[in-house]
């Protein structure tokens, strides 16, 4: 118990004597100079993206996104869903002939931003025939009385029984 005791002691005095000093910490009032802007009021930049530059060559596998007819030719613009082997990650291109619908799915090749070859893989917004679907009612079948024939006898079950003796 006495060396718990001393222990804390020691502690204490140690303790007191770190705490004990005083730091001398001089404090002054903040200043802005007038080159600096108070910062509430900010500063609104805009950045200036560069447009990205469309290829005008090579294959693309995609569906089409945009179709505009202009000038009488048709404007295609075909997201990429297949980028290996050098396939593009979007473009545009004309034709004069309408030849895939927006939504649909090509494999198109362009040369020049103009269409040379356009595969349709998928037809998009197709259109099925009608299925007239005509729905069965349950018909409940009334039983017949069949004719009591030679051929058709009908027996009925037994209600009573009755055995006489004689």
């Amino acid at each position: 118990m006495i060396r718990v005791l001393i222990g804390f002691f020691i502690v204490f005095i140690i303790s007191g004597c770190t705490t004990s000093k005083q730091s001398s910490v001089v404090y002054e009032e903040y200043k802005p100079t007038q080159t600096q802007k108070p910062l509430h009021v900010k500063e609104v930049t805009a950045k200036i993206v560069p447009k990205q530059i469309m290829p005008t060559s090579g294959s693309i596998k995609g569906s089409i996104s945009k179709l505009i007819h202009s000038d009488g030719s048709w404007n295609y613009e075909v997201k990429s869903t297949d980028t290996s082997n050098r396939k593009l990650s979007h473009a545009k291109f004309t034709h004069p002939k309408k030849l895939a619908s927006k939504g649909d799915f090509v494999y198109a090749i362009i040369n020049d931003g103009k269409l040379k070859e356009i595969y349709l893989i998928k037809k998009a917004n197709y259109k099925s025939k009608a299925i007239n679907k005509r729905y069965k009612t349950k018909t409940v079948q009334k039983t017949k009385a069949d004719k009591r024939t030679k051929k058709h006898q009908r027996i009925s079950i037994p209600t009573v029984e009755a055995i006489s003796l004689d």
